[in-house]
């Protein structure tokens, strides 16, 4: 059997690098990388520079770990409810297959 080797491509147009470490996601299902994002989100209003939307709410920005420690993974979701986490788990999915 194989592995999975799924990897993210930053949505920079110019850019498309795999992505590793950090991360910028946004609420319009984009991924950047590092760099492209932390120039691109610096600006004010910030604009998603696939598609131009605004992104001016408190989480429609996030710079995520792509490979967060065992720590991490073991507290994230603890504590919620089941179906919040197959509410949670359903919504990074229908992320993977947008991209």
């Amino acid at each position: 059997m194989a592995m999975c080797e799924d990897v993210l491509l930053c949505n920079f147009a110019k850019c498309r690098a795999k992505l590793s470490g950090f991360a910028w996601v946004t609420a319009c299902s984009h991924v950047f990388c590092d760099q492209h994002g932390s120039g691109e989100f610096s600006r004010s209003p910030a604009l998603c520079p696939a598609c131009k939307s605004a992104l001016a709410g408190k989480l429609d920005i996030v710079r995520t770990e792509l490979s967060p420690s065992e720590e991490y993974k073991a507290m994230v979701l603890s504590g919620l409810r089941p179906e919040l986490i197959l509410d949670i788990a359903s919504r990074a999915l229908a992320f993977w297959t947008y991209q």
